[in-house]
């Protein structure tokens, strides 16, 4: 079977599987009302300061500032400006983007690229952009050596990952960089814009016989014997004959078709057939 099963420890992580959950993350929370002071009281004598608690190491960066950190998807960070996943992604634990760079966005036809930037919108770009997530923190160890679809973050839509060849594909893109590491999830630059109209990994087991069908020599055609053209021999007419008005014909065409061979000739029988036996020749 070709659909192996990867990252299964993705499958048991709960899915963004639909935009509205995006959405509801992303609304601000109210602030939260003022709350009434009590009234002054005697001052308690000072508190002896505590110790400077040590210094806490830096967290690394999210996945947003590590596309900001790259320079090269200025495209990508817009788009999720606009459908609104900026905070989300910025703020969600174990996600993976596959991210495509502003020439991959630039490759797109221009009608499309102006449609999916257009506010009016935003439905499908979300849905474009959240195909190009997926909610665990994958390596690309998880990757090499493994064929399979892979739960992507848009309506239940499956992408296929390919590590079996010398790079790893995501359905027709190609991973130019893998494991840019965030504090949480990971990037993977690659050269194509995802489309999940075109997933491959709804293809399934029939991906694999296409190639063989397609290897597979024609069967040659049958041999067929061609007939020899029959010959036509024009002559002046001989006295008496008559065409079928009782008119004598000016010329006489004579046809004569081509020999046809029997397939018995040259072969001759063993064995005398009772039934036909052969002349036995009279002495003179």
């Amino acid at each position: 079977m070709l659909r192996t099963k990867l990252l299964t420890a993705a499958t048991a992580t709960a899915l963004l599987a639909a935009p509205a959950a995006f959405a509801q993350e992303a609304q601000p929370q109210p602030a939260p009302a003022p709350q009434e002071q009590p009234a002054a009281a005697t001052p308690a004598p000072a508190a002896t300061p505590a110790p400077a608690a040590a210094a806490t190491p830096a967290q690394s960066s999210n996945v947003i500032e590590v596309l900001r950190a790259k320079g090269e998807f200025s495209t990508l960070l817009s788009a999720l400006d606009q459908a609104q996943l900026t905070e989300t992604l910025a703020s969600r634990p174990a996600i993976t983007i596959f991210a495509p760079t502003d020439a991959a966005f630039a490759a797109l036809p221009e009608a499309d690229r102006t449609r999916l930037l257009d506010p009016a919108n935003a439905q499908e770009l979300r849905t474009l952009l959240l195909y190009h997530v997926i909610v665990s923190d994958v390596e690309a160890g998880m990757i090499t050596g493994a064929r399979g679809g892979v739960q992507t973050a848009a309506n239940k839509s499956q992408v296929l990952l390919d590590g079996t060849g010398d790079a790893i594909k995501v359905d027709a893109a190609t991973v130019t960089q893998a494991d840019l590491d965030a504090s949480n999830g990971s990037v993977f630059v690659i050269d194509q814009v995802l489309n999940p109209a075109t997933s491959q990994a709804s293809m399934g087991d029939e991906e694999a016989m296409a190639p063989a069908a397609e290897a597979a020599p024609a069967p040659a055609p049958a041999a067929t014997e061609t007939a020899a053209p029959a010959s036509e021999t024009v002559r002046p007419s001989q006295p008496g004959e008559t065409a079928p008005n009782g008119q004598q014909p000016a010329t006489t065409t004579t046809v004569q078709s081509p020999p046809v061979q029997n397939p018995t000739d040259g072969q001759v029988d063993d064995q005398e057939d009772p039934a036909n036996p052969a002349p036995t020749p009279t002495p003179n």
